[in-house]
């Protein structure tokens, strides 16, 4: 892979993370650069059928993990979004 096509995905890499990825209770969150699943360091509320969490991936050789970025997860209740 060239550096220039590096760059770009580590850019869209840390767009994803700020972004939000998915939430499984199941399977965690997992990193947008290296798919590791990463570790929660901080849960929001719920807020109606939504939860936040923040998390860091400690994958060693992992680029994100390098630059401490922060991933970003959301969590989405099934049954309370359906209004149950």
């Amino acid at each position: 892979m060239g550096s220039r096509a590096m760059v770009l995905r580590l850019a869209a890499a840390r767009e994803q993370a700020a972004a939000g990825v998915d939430y499984s209770p199941r399977f965690g969150a997992r990193c947008p650069w290296c798919g590791a699943r990463v570790k929660v360091y901080a849960t929001q509320p719920w807020e109606g059928p939504v939860r936040v969490r923040y998390h860091r991936c400690y994958r060693q050789g992992c680029a994100l993990a390098q630059m401490n970025v922060s991933v970003k997860s959301i969590e989405v209740d099934p049954v309370a979004e359906a209004g149950g």
